[in-house]
């Protein structure tokens, strides 16, 4: 844990050099990296959700189609083997795309392991 907090850090402020073709660059004003102590089996089974949520069909980038929006927006990174695949959706007071409900699905599934005070209220 100690090498991703310091990794972090040292990346933080770093302009990104050269960028393939279509890659979008996601941003963040805050890194929170902290270590769960929850059972294995309880992030098992928070992962096994979100799977069966669609953390691996969220498509990169949806804006909504006119529900009110907040301002929560997920960023929902996933890694499998070498591909590597980023999401950016925003959180919808009522959603109104298969992958608004997905993306809360996903962070409901996520959420669990959490306590109440880490957990984040969209």
């Amino acid at each position: 844990m100690q090498r991703y907090v310091a990794e972090a850090r040292q990346r933080c402020d770093m302009s990104v050099g050269d960028v393939a073709a279509g890659v979008r660059i996601v941003t963040a004003d805050t890194l929170w990296v902290e270590q769960l102590s929850v059972p294995e089996a309880s992030i098992d089974s928070a992962w096994t959700a979100a799977v069966s949520a669609g953390v691996f069909k969220l498509p990169a980038q949806v804006r909504s189609t006119g529900g009110a929006s907040t301002d929560f927006t997920y960023v929902i990174e996933t890694r499998r083997g070498a591909e590597y695949r980023a999401s950016e959706i925003e959180h919808l007071e009522r959603p109104d795309t298969d992958a608004h409900r997905q993306a809360d699905a996903v962070y409901e599934a996520v959420s669990r392991v959490l306590s109440p005070e880490q957990r984040l209220k969209p």
